[in-house]
Formats: C-alpha cells, structure tokens, sequence
C-alpha cells in the first residue's frame, strides 16, 4: 500500500509537469466504508441503523470478536472506523475496583482485550470511533476513568433499566444536550426520548474526556475527546441510537456524523498499527 502510493505520487508529478492539470475527478461509484464493530448480534439493529444513513456509500462490516489477532491488525490496517457496540459489563478491576464483582451482571474478558486493542489502535491511527452503551463505558475507562457499578446503589432507582423483562428492561427516557453539542450542529438544551439499558455509569470521566449529553438525574450519557483535531470523532453516547424512537436530534445526527467522520478519514498505514 505503501509502495503503491509513493508511485502514484510520482506518476501524478510527471503528469502534471508536462500537461494541464485535470478536471476533478467525477465521483461514478458509491464508496465502501469499512467498520471494524467490536460485536456484531443476529439481530442487525447496529447495521439496519447505520447503513440507511450512509447511503448512497456502502458498508463493508468486520466482526473483530470473529478475527484472530492477526487478522484484526490487519484489517484495521484498511479500517475507516471503529464502532464499540453494546453488551456485558466491564471487569471492574479495568478501573480499580476489582471488589465490585458481585455487583455486576455478566462480565466478558475475552470481550476487554478485544475492545483494549480496538481503542489502542483508535489512539495511534485516529480512526473515528462511535461508542455505544458499554462502547461509552469502555471509552471512559480506557482514558482512566471509572465507572459506577450498580446504578441503583447510587441514584436509588433502576431508572435507566426499568422496563419490564418482556421487553429486555428498554427504557425510554430524556437526555439533554449541553453546550458543547454544536459539533452535531445542536443546539443547549436540545432533547430527545432515547431508549436505555444499562445498570453502570459513568462515575469519574476520564483524561482527555468532556461530557455533552446529560440524563435528568445529571448522569453523564455522551462523550467525546476534548483534542477535536487529533480526534475528530470520538463519541460515546450511553444510551441505543439504533434502538430508540427515529427523526430525533439525537438519534440519527449520531449515526450521520460518524458516516461523515469515515468518509473523510484517510485508510492508515499499516506500519502505524499498535
């Protein structure tokens, strides 16, 4: 890839030295997007979300919990972005609470390494980055910070998982924008109804982090990096964009500005890969 590029390079030099510059080229084709998802699930609702709106381009998905280590490197090698998709709780000890085991439903390692590579790799090649319910707690925790462990011990109620168990605990609930909103082209105090279901939060936010999308109880629900230039995008938003009611300011402006954020990232090269 490399090699190839160089050429290119050299080939268009020459060109341009000995004759008149071309007309832009024409886009004829839609583009193919590559995502390397940390899980994918039979359901598609990651994919029925996200491919809508990247249209008239297509999405090419990669399952990083399906690929061997070497074949996770080397996809990311050609990877437009990374989406860290919903799922089982975090260990604890990710964020020096170890002891906090027996608080948490279902716990993934194998899920933890997976999910440590893919943002060890966001870091070093800038890849855009979407996370979603645990893909936000993962973000969180990855940057330093830490996480509640049970949301009812803190705020009192399961507000944020409280549907019933015929309907998996979904919880349809506000969150509010805050003033550093605008990179959606959102406005403070912009709200939607978004469907929840999670039982952790984030507690302390981690370095390089800020909050912009806040529940009506203050608990944190988006985040992003503060360096908006070596990371362009890198949100997590805790509740389910694909999940929750459509035609919101906060539900489909998610899923556009990450398409956006891959169109215009450039594929990294593959020496660069952690």
């Amino acid at each position: 890839m490399v090699r190839f590029y160089t050429l290119s390079v050299i080939a268009f030099w020459l060109v341009s030295c000995s004759s008149p510059a071309p007309h832009p080229a024409t886009k004829t084709a839609p583009d193919t997007l590559h995502i390397v998802a940390s899980r994918l699930f039979e359901s598609r609702t990651y994919e029925d979300f996200l491919e809508p709106l990247a249209s008239p381009d297509v999405i090419h998905w990669h399952d990083a919990s399906e690929l061997t280590p070497g074949e996770l490197s080397d996809v990311l090698g050609s990877a437009h972005g990374v989406l860290m998709t919903g799922g089982a709780d975090i260990h604890p000890a990710r964020y020096g609470q170890a002891s906090d085991t027996a608080r948490c439903g279902t716990i993934d390692i194998e899920r933890d390494q997976i999910e440590s590579a893919l943002l060890h790799a966001v870091d070093s090649l800038r890849l855009p980055c979407l996370g979603i319910c645990r893909g936000l707690q993962f973000m969180n925790v990855h940057n330093g910070g830490t996480l509640h462990a049970h949301l009812p011990d803190v705020l009192g109620t399961n507000a944020h998982r409280a549907g019933t168990e015929g309907n998996f605990r979904d919880t349809l609930h506000t969150v509010i924008a805050g003033s550093n909103a605008e990179f959606l082209g959102i406005e403070t105090e912009t709200t939607s109804e978004v469907i929840s279901h999670h039982h952790q939060g984030i507690n302390q936010l981690g370095t390089g982090l800020e909050a912009w999308v806040y529940a009506s109880d203050s608990l944190i629900e988006g985040i992003r990096r503060k360096d908006h230039m070596e990371f362009p995008f890198y949100v997590g938003v805790q509740w389910h964009p694909e999940r929750s009611p459509k035609n919101q300011r906060l539900v489909e402006s998610i899923g556009l500005h990450f398409m956006e954020a891959l169109r215009q990232h450039l594929p990294p090269q593959p020496s660069l890969i952690p």
